[in-house]
């Protein structure tokens, strides 16, 4: 007798129906209803001609019989953008995917520059022994070759990094402000490293359409 609910319609006209649910000897109208609520009658001709004779009662073998009046109210509400709806798109794209061959020197991946704050940047790697994976500043990861020494600094205050993994996929977020980043990879233990190959894979969620927004927002 008094509800609300909420329901997704498909992009097409669409019909509210109610019925007095109060017994009713009028069998046709109810059997009418029952054909235009059929979701597996797909005439969309005899769905309109059942509504209408449910409404003006004709087709109905007897004459409409009415009980004492039932006032009705229904209040629509339609959840839709009224500010803001053009926004920009995002979608993940594939930066890095390499199957290499480990070695004891540091794997480096560079050239990557977030196009937006807060972009975010998943990163999966599959190794046979634990490996060192992190997102460094270019300019610190370009230092790393001839200072090798500076590796454990480098990492000591990063946010992004994975130590110790053979399996795993993570995430990260960087701003503008971050500047370029590059991905370095390295086995944990540079004393054994076995004749076998790492897969090393690295996707980011850049802007497709609407991309103009960005600097707006900026």
């Amino acid at each position: 007798m008094e509800t609300r609910y909420s329901c997704f319609v498909p992009p097409e006209s669409m019909t509210l129906v109610i019925r007095d649910e109060r017994n009713s000897p009028d069998t046709a109208v109810f059997a009418g209803l029952g054909a235009v609520l059929n979701s597996n009658n797909k005439a969309e001709r005899a769905a309109s001609e059942g509504i209408a004779a449910i409404f003006t009662g004709q087709g109905s073998a007897a004459t409409r019989r009415f009980k004492a009046p039932n006032d009705v109210h229904i209040q629509y509400f339609r959840w839709e953008c009224v500010e803001n709806c053009v926004q920009p798109q995002y979608q993940w794209t594939q930066q890095i995917k390499e199957k290499y061959q480990l070695t004891s020197f540091l794997k480096v991946y560079g050239g990557f520059t977030p196009d937006h704050d807060g972009e975010q940047v998943s990163i999966k790697i599959k190794s046979p022994v634990p490996m060192v994976v992190a997102m460094v500043p270019s300019e610190i990861a370009n230092q790393l070759h001839a200072k090798p020494e500076m590796f454990e600094s480098a990492l000591e205050k990063n946010s992004c990094q994975q130590r110790g993994v053979q399996s795993l996929q993570f995430e990260c977020k960087f701003n503008l402000a971050d500047g370029p980043q590059s991905l370095i990879v390295v086995p944990e233990s540079t004393a054994s490293v076995p004749h076998k190959k790492a897969e090393i894979e690295m996707q980011a969620a850049r802007c497709v359409a609407n991309c103009a927004l960005l600097q707006t927002k900026r």
